[in-house]
């Protein structure tokens, strides 16, 4: 599977930097790039290797305290690329809210000091994204696994952390940065090119870490979660949920006549 769309999407969104640095040199466009993408992927890479082992532990050793069934489904290939934006947008989303949050305890948000609260944010929103975001990238992990948790009384089978994904894309995780815009800007006008501005900081990385994870990390962490005993473990203590079986007609069908053999003459 190629990765060439979130490629070409990563170098256009990562085009306004490249042009505002090049009259300071190549020194500095190799710095932006490897704060704002080499760095998360190195956290990343470092710590979802071995949260995702640690998780799978836990699960195998508090299975009967939960309630809950874990299993492997077969593996189906890695995720399409509309699956892969969504979850990149997701982590933007994610960075943005934390960092609208915290830069208020930083400094303060009045339309005077636009220009600090600006690079404040950014920084803050960089720190985010290596270090907070990680937790993203070990859900996308164990839900490419084949990771499952089936809840016998709801009857639902769903990838471990989908509910935090869901949490994310809520309207009232998004308010709390448009709050933040507006403090900052003044006005709604000011407020959206704000927003813009700060997008085209940060949007590209958020396509190019994911990429770079999908394309490099993650298939050797998943062939070691699949081959890990711990894995083999889980497959023997658990089992899919069996699918429903197809009803016996009623009434049943009569047996078929038994045919006897001719008499031998």
């Amino acid at each position: 599977m190629t990765y060439r769309k979130e490629y070409v999407l990563g170098i256009l969104s990562l085009m306004p930097l490249l042009a505002a640095g090049t009259y300071k040199g190549l020194g500095w466009l190799v710095t932006i790039i490897v704060v704002y993408v080499g760095i998360p992927v190195l956290i990343w890479g470092l710590v979802v290797d071995r949260l995702v082992f640690f998780v799978i532990w836990i699960i195998r050793h508090f299975r009967e305290s939960s309630g809950h069934q874990y299993y492997f489904e077969r593996p189906v290939g890695p995720p399409g690329f509309s699956r892969r934006i969504l979850r990149d947008f997701r982590v933007l989303l994610f960075v943005f809210v934390l960092s609208a949050i915290i830069v208020p305890h930083v400094t303060e948000v009045i339309p005077a000091n636009i220009a600090i609260v600006s690079n404040a944010f950014v920084y803050v929103a960089i720190f985010i994204l290596a270090v907070p975001s990680y937790i993203h990238v070990l859900f996308w992990v164990l839900e490419d696994s084949g990771l499952r948790c089936h809840n016998p009384k709801r009857v639902t089978v769903t990838a471990p952390g989908a509910w935090m994904s869901n949490w994310l894309a809520s309207v009232g995780s998004l308010g709390a940065f448009l709050t933040f815009a507006v403090s900052l800007g003044g006005s709604l006008d000011k407020a959206f090119s704000l927003t813009t501005t700060l997008l085209a900081s940060l949007l590209h990385s958020c396509i190019l870490a994911p990429t770079l994870i999908y394309r490099r990390v993650e298939p050797g962490i998943l062939a070691k979660v699949r081959e890990s005993k711990t894995a083999m473990a889980m497959a023997r203590l658990f089992a899919p949920p069996p699918s429903p079986s197809v009803p016996q007609s009623y009434p049943p069908s009569s047996p078929a006549p038994l045919v006897h053999p001719p008499p031998n003459t």
